[in-house]
């Protein structure tokens, strides 16, 4: 098990840095069919592996007989938080381990975002606070986007292990 999780890490490390296939027309295609237009807007601000990642958890819901469109369109853009430039590839590995190794060190080093100007964060500690709570963001442009209160819930807990999103988060975690 130990050993799957760090072919999987390696994997994400290699797409991360470019090292995947863009989305074709007819992947792009499918996503339209499901988001509504802001929504489909947003999800082109993500990277290409973002992207690739976010179709994959997607399928993998399918593939479970997940018909829930609530669903299925936050498995589209639950990622979309660490997007443009909030989550810069190197604090991906630093919350990966920080996860493993200092989990209140990190919890304790991330602030939400809506406390930046108040603590006036340095650049290096918002990179990080996104990477941390890029589930919160992410949820908030999902609504501003106008997906249903349903899909931002799914967005804002992908993370929880039984949470409302328990299968996206399943699905997510090996994707």
């Amino acid at each position: 098990m130990f050993l799957e999780k760090i072919l999987y890490r390696l994997g994400q490390v290699k797409q991360q840095l470019g090292f995947v296939k863009p989305l074709t027309n007819e992947e792009y295609a499918e996503v339209a069919r499901l988001l509504p237009p802001a929504a489909q807007r947003l999800f082109l601000t993500m990277s290409s592996a973002d992207q690739r990642h976010s179709l994959r958890v997607y399928h993998g819901l399918q593939a479970r007989g997940c018909q829930d469109l609530d669903m299925l369109a936050a498995a589209l853009l639950h990622d979309v938080g660490k997007a443009e430039g909030r989550v810069p590839f190197w604090t991906r590995p630093v919350i990966v381990l920080g996860k493993l190794f200092a989990p209140g060190l990190l919890r304790k080093v991330a602030i939400h975002p809506a406390e930046f100007e108040r603590q006036q964060a340095p650049g290096w500690q918002r990179s990080l606070s996104y990477a941390w709570w890029h589930a919160d963001v992410g949820a908030e442009l999902a609504a501003r986007a106008g997906l249903s209160a349903r899909s931002v819930l799914y967005i804002r807990t992908h993370h929880q292990d039984h949470g409302p999103a328990h299968e996206l988060h399943l699905v997510d975690e090996v994707s």
